[in-house]
């Protein structure tokens, strides 16, 4: 399966249950000074019986996705999120977040810090669009 969200690209390369193996790439960013990405994670999606989802990630090597020559190699280490659905509130979700991504390459800290902002928003605005559907 593979999906689009908006400008990033990921490939689902392996799916058993709950678990998956998915390849994301993003394009250059911040004027080409941050070269297209690629990131590899092995994925477990979960549901708790209280309506809790669960989307925990950390890097993986796989043989159908060796790192490819245009695309900087990234890592995810242990990340994820918990969206928890506040009692008596349907409409809202409660979420806990955490990530620490090693985007890979030479890049100067001031770089990063002024990218990862409007990063982290984007993948906000597709957590909630995800959630959504989910629900739905």
């Amino acid at each position: 399966m593979i999906c689009y969200k908006e400008d990033t690209f990921m490939e689902f390369l392996e799916k058993r249950s709950a678990v998956s193996v998915c390849r994301t790439t993003t394009p250059s960013a911040f004027v080409r000074i941050i070269s297209p990405r690629e990131f590899v994670d092995v994925v477990l999606m979960k549901q708790y019986e209280d309506g809790t989802m669960l989307s925990a990630a950390t890097n993986v090597e796989h043989p159908q996705c060796p790192p490819q020559p245009n695309f900087v190699r990234g890592l995810n280490y242990p990340c994820g999120c918990f969206c928890i659905p506040l009692p008596g509130e349907p409409d809202k979700t409660q979420l806990l977040s955490f990530f620490q991504t090693d985007l890979g390459g030479y890049l100067p800290q001031t770089v990063v810090d002024s990218f990862f902002p409007a990063s982290i928003a984007g993948f906000y605005s597709n957590l909630t669009k995800a959630v959504k559907a989910l629900k739905a």
